[in-house]
């Protein structure tokens, strides 16, 4: 069994509101993925990507989980085109801010790719929350004038 290898799981909670999880290939299946060599250098013993639902604390989760590394995170984009509902707001994104961020620890493993998909989620909730607030403050406003 491998011990050097990190693997880190993403749990998203189902049913909370203005937040859709993220997922590898098709929404609510359970899928195990190893992505080809040839597309993406890993060192041994390679990279395996999941994804499915579970029940975490009793709670309903979807789950999103990497084990292992990848050599060159430009590759990374290969991976970012198998995920959905990563809240980026363009294709490569994912990629391009694991870029930003080549030297920091984890950028080469899931520790990395999690908090990247964490940091787009708390954007894209960010931006949902403050786009309510204006449009209820010029409401307000409207209604007083």
């Amino acid at each position: 069994e491998d011990k050097k290898t990190l693997r880190v799981r993403c749990i998203q909670k189902d049913g909370v509101d203005n937040f859709n999880p993220c997922y590898i290939f098709d929404e609510g299946s359970t899928i195990e993925w190893t992505p080809a060599p040839g597309k993406l250098a890993s060192p041994a013993p390679g990279m395996k990507l999941k994804s499915g639902k579970e029940e975490y604390f009793g709670n309903d989760v979807s789950v999103v989980e990497m084990d292992g590394s990848f050599d060159n995170i430009q590759e990374l984009v290969y991976v970012e085109s198998a995920m959905s509902n990563t809240k980026t707001k363009f294709f490569g994104e994912m990629t391009q801010a694991m870029l930003g961020l080549a030297e920091a620890p984890g950028s080469n493993n899931g520790t990395g790719l999690m908090q990247t998909l964490a940091a787009f989620a708390i954007r894209e909730l960010y931006e949902k929350k403050a786009a309510t607030a204006k449009k209820s403050k010029s409401e307000a406003a409207a209604a007083s004038s």
